[in-house]
């Protein structure tokens, strides 16, 4: 087999396949005539068994130890097994670690003892091994990397500065050197250097501002551990971070709920979109579209003169399924002249016919053709059910009344003088013709229901049968009467059109009455309202969309630029000392989009548990929300670094 046929089998890429073989890990045959690879069910074999040890994780080595028969698969599994379950310990204990702090009342954990508690895991193999030491060096760093001070005397000149360090550094007992002067000088103190800046700061006891110092050391080229650059200012950036956000606690308390609350109407405004177009999808499943075949005044459903051009249309349709069609006779029962004497059964005019023992013969294909109809209605011989019933030639089905009255049973066979009635005068008038006499075999016996649209017949027969007996006596068939259903309520425009074109028109009461069947009544309009209504209301929640995810990066512009407004101080220092403008940004970006970030998530999450959304929705909320208000902040952030940052420092801003 070839490449593609392997990639399908073993569901690895092409890729994968050629690197395996590259390791040596398998070794296909080759076609003689185009050198091309000719995989074998082993090759297959192999690969699947790679796949399988690489999703537990096994390295490649080990694998081709046991490709190679070096080890066996049972004891290679075996180890690998143990190495999951150190892994598992591993990742429990961060767990643990991770579920205590959350547990947490306060808002400021003893740091060292979860330090001390990663260093034992890191002793015994623990998931923190690397960030435990990387991160306490940073702390380490952090706390000795600034100090400040305060001064009586003016600090306007470079002198003047240079003369507070050198008398800061002498009350301390440390050398002082001064390296850079100006505005932000640098200074060596020990042996270490810094950068300094002055900023004016209110006391609360004192109207008069003071004059505070502060000192930041600089970044040094060969720090002790090694560690990368990337992950000191990463570090460094998450200790800067949790500190202010710690020190911050309301506003990021208030940034958390606002941001909650917003997601969480986000979550029911989403569901209750979601839930529109779910409403939307499913209405055609849960609506059913019937029809009628009425005449054109809509007077009547039943006994009219349904054509056989209406009847070959609907049949012939794609959308239109179960059709209930029925065809009515009339008659009587035949008697048998020897036995009641003078009495004729049979009149030329059929008046006398018609008066005496009249009944009504009804030819159905399916029981909803009688309103309300059910199996367990009916009454059968031994054997016969309905489909049996409809596929007989010559049996019948009567009601209860029919029987009792005319001394019938199951199993009896009655003869019946037949007749119908046919259109005369443009439908409006009915001339009654006589049929050939025919005997039907009673198989079963139907319960009446009373109120019945188009009432109980006494007879009962299958409509193959009523047709029959038209052509066997030379007669054009019409139905009686007629229903169906829409197949898909999405489609009724299109069955509308195929309606129409059959011949059939809509109902126009008062018009004239007739006996044609012409006419046809649908149950859509509950259908096309409802359907109207939750499209209006979605294409409504739609439109607003945009309006409500403007709003949310107008809110993610307003909230942090309100929130930065006393930060600008802050931010101007961290500049003075030196820390470039990306990373002051970012820090303060950070610091905002945090909080928001888990209110949103917090937010998300009480919207599943309220049932507006699945986890899928409240994700794609979350997101979504997470994105404009990022885009908001950082437009907020943009706007708030662009300030002098001389004037914030001497107060002139």
């Amino acid at each position: 087999m070839n490449t593609k046929q392997v990639e399908e089998l073993t569901g690895m890429s092409r890729q994968n396949i050629r690197y395996y073989e590259r390791m040596g890990l398998l070794e296909p045959a080759r076609d003689d005539s185009n050198a091309y690879r000719d995989y074998s069910e082993e090759d297959v074999r192999r690969l699947k068994l790679i796949r399988m040890l690489r999703m537990l994780d096994m390295p490649l080595k080990d694998i081709e130890d046991i490709i190679n028969e070096k080890v066996p698969l049972r004891e290679a599994v075996k180890r690998q097994k143990q190495v999951l379950q150190t892994q598992q310990k591993q990742l429990n204990a961060a767990i643990e670690v991770c579920a205590s702090i959350g547990r947490e009342k306060d808002d400021q954990p003893d740091v060292d003892g979860y330090l001390s508690r990663m260093e034992l895991m890191e002793r015994n193999g623990g998931l923190f091994a690397r960030f435990v030491d990387d991160y306490k060096q940073i702390v380490h760093e952090e706390q000795e990397r600034k100090f400040s001070f305060y001064t009586e005397s003016a600090v306007n000149t470079a002198a003047a500065f240079e003369k507070a360090l050198r008398k800061y550094a002498d009350d301390h007992g440390q050398k002082f050197h001064m390296q850079k002067k100006g505005k932000y000088p640098e200074f060596m103190l020990g042996t270490e250097t810094y950068t300094a800046v002055r900023v004016l700061e209110k006391r609360k006891d004192d109207e008069k501002p003071a004059i505070k110092i502060i000192c930041e050391k600089k970044e040094s080229d060969h720090r002790s551990g090694q560690m990368p650059e990337k992950r000191r200012r990463a570090l460094r950036g998450i200790h800067i971070v949790a500190t202010n956000i710690r020190r911050y606690g309301r506003k990021s308390i208030l940034n958390l709920i606002l941001s909650m609350l917003t997601v969480m109407i986000l979550a029911f405004y989403l569901g209750n979109m979601t839930g529109t177009r779910r409403q939307l999808k499913e209405m055609p499943e849960d609506f059913t579209i019937s029809g009628e075949i009425w005449n054109g005044c809509g007077e009547m459903n039943h006994g009219l003169f349904i054509s056989h051009q209406i009847l070959d249309a609907l049949y012939e349709s794609s959308l239109i399924v179960s059709i209930a069609e029925s065809a009515e006779l009339t008659g009587s029962i035949a008697v048998d002249d020897t036995d009641s004497g003078d009495v004729d059964s049979g009149e030329p005019d059929g008046e006398d016919a018609g008066e005496t023992e009249k009944i009504s013969l009804t030819g159905v294909n399916r029981m909803e053709c009688l309103d309300g109809m059910q199996g367990e209605d009916i009454t059968w011989e031994d054997g016969m059910d309905w489909e049996s019933f409809q596929e007989s030639g010559g049996a019948c089905l009567v009601s209860e009344t029919f029987a009792e009255e005319s001394g019938l049973s199951i199993g009896d066979t009655a003869g019946f003088d037949l007749a119908r009635y046919s259109q005369g005068l443009a439908g409006v008038i009915l001339t009654r013709e006589e049929l050939q006499p025919e005997t039907f075999l009673i198989v079963g016996i139907y319960k009446e229901m009373a109120g019945r649209d188009g009432g109980n017949p006494e007879v009962l027969l299958p409509l193959d049968v009523v047709k029959g007996i038209y052509e066997k006596n030379d007669k054009v068939y019409f139905a009686s009467a007629l229903s169906f259903e829409v197949t898909d309520p999405m489609m009724l425009n299109e069955a509308k059109k195929e309606l129409s074109g059959a011949g059939l028109k809509e109902i126009i009461y008062g018009s004239p009455n007739s006996y044609v069947g012409i006419g046809v009544k649908l149950t859509d309009s509950v259908f096309i309202r409802s359907m109207e209504s939750a499209g209006r209301s979605l294409t409504l929640l739609e439109s607003f969309l945009p309006f409500i995810f403007l709003i949310v990066a107008a809110a993610g512009y307003i909230i942090p630029s309100l929130l930065f407004q006393n930060r600008r101080e802050e931010y101007a220092v961290m500049r003075a000392l030196g820390t470039g403008s990306r990373f002051c940004s970012l820090l303060l970006y950070a610091e905002h989009i945090l909080p928001a970030a888990a209110g949103a998530l917090a937010g998300a999450g009480a919207g599943v548990a309220a049932g507006a959304v699945d986890a899928g929705d409240a994700f794609l909320v979350w997101g979504s929300y997470l994105v404009f208000y990022m885009l908001g902040a950082a437009a907020a952030m943009w706007r708030f670094g662009r300030f002098s940052i001389a004037a914030v420092l001497s107060h002139r801003d």
